[in-house]
């Protein structure tokens, strides 16, 4: 779907989500490896106005291989909209936590108000779950996953869904590439 955005009804995290704690290494002027950056969830945007639907992007690249040469640039650090999937030859580091299904896609009566949300992305993508549980809803199939599970998700269309009753956290990477198959993406 080529119109997929979770980010348009941004709003501010419900405390008690989950902020990850990010540490960034690099050579310090004596050329030893040390930290350079530590922080906490500071790009951490909420998904489809929900907000315990938090997603937190760590890192990008533009390009592969990385240049880890020169001086730190904190690629977090722009006020450019940040995209889902990265660029063609780019790689994105976030983390996702998905409330129960019940809090964000159902109404009190068991009604659904907000579909799944299916999309795909030109890349290959490492889902690995943290916490929790969720399925991978596939056009085909859906997979159960659990804590330490890892989904290689290679430019087909997908959705997750959280059938638990608790917050699920996934981590991902994503590296650029092509479509399995000729799909819209976003």
């Amino acid at each position: 779907m080529t119109d997929y955005d979770p980010f348009v009804d941004d709003v501010a995290p419900a405390s008690g989500t989950h902020r990850v704690r990010r540490i960034v290494t690099g050579l310090g002027p004596d050329g030893e490896s040390t930290v350079l950056i530590e922080d906490r969830g500071r790009w951490a945007r909420t998904g489809h106005g929900v907000p315990t639907y938090v997603v937190t992007d760590l890192w990008r690249t533009d390009a592969t291989p990385a240049d880890n040469s020169g001086p730190l640039r904190d690629p977090m650090d722009t006020d450019e909209k940040l995209t889902i999937a990265p660029s063609a030859t780019g790689t994105v580091f976030r983390t996702l936590e998905l409330p129960p299904d019940s809090e964000w896609r159902f109404d009190g009566d068991g009604n659904e108000i907000r579909p799944l949300a299916v999309h795909t992305t030109r890349s290959i993508d490492y889902a690995i779950v943290v916490r929790g549980e969720i399925w991978a809803v596939l056009d085909a199939t859906e997979v159960r996953m659990r804590a330490g599970d890892v989904l290689v998700q290679r430019g087909t269309s997908h959705a997750w869904s959280n059938r638990s009753d608790e917050p699920c956290l996934l981590a991902f990477v994503l590296v650029g590439g092509t479509l399995s198959e000729d799909r819209p993406a976003v």
